[in-house]
C-alpha cells in the first residue's frame, strides 16, 4: 500500500476527527515534510483534504469547506502581498544588468 493510500485510508470525516500531522507521520510512514508532500500531491489531484489546527480531515459540510477555503485564499492573499516587494526589486534589478 502506497503513503497515499494510508493516509487516505486514516482520513476521517469532519474537524472533530481530524487527524494530526505527528498521526499521519507514524500512518504514512514518513517524516513530517513528505507527509505534507504526498497530502499536497492527493489535493493536486483531485482530493479534497483539508486542514486546520487539528489536523487533516475530509469535509462533514459545506460549513468546514467554507471555513477552510477560507483559510487558503487568507494564505494565498499573504503570500501574494510577501512576494510584491521581492517581485519590485527584480524588476529594478532587471533594469541594471
Amino acid at each position: 500500500m502506497t503513503a497515499a493510500e494510508r493516509i487516505s485510508n486514516a482520513l476521517r470525516t469532519g474537524e472533530s476527527n481530524a487527524v494530526s500531522l505527528a498521526d499521519m507521520c507514524i500512518i504514512s510512514g514518513l517524516d513530517n515534510r513528505h507527509t505534507r508532500l504526498v497530502i499536497e500531491d492527493m489535493r493536486r489531484k483531485g482530493a479534497v483534504i483539508c486542514s486546520s489546527e487539528c489536523g487533516y480531515f475530509y469535509p462533514a459540510d459545506r460549513s468546514e469547506l467554507n471555513r477552510y477555503v477560507n483559510r487558503e485564499r487568507s494564505r494565498a492573499s499573504s503570500i501574494s502581498q510577501t512576494l510584491r516587494s521581492a517581485e519590485r526589486l527584480l524588476e529594478e534589478w532587471k533594469g541594471q544588468e
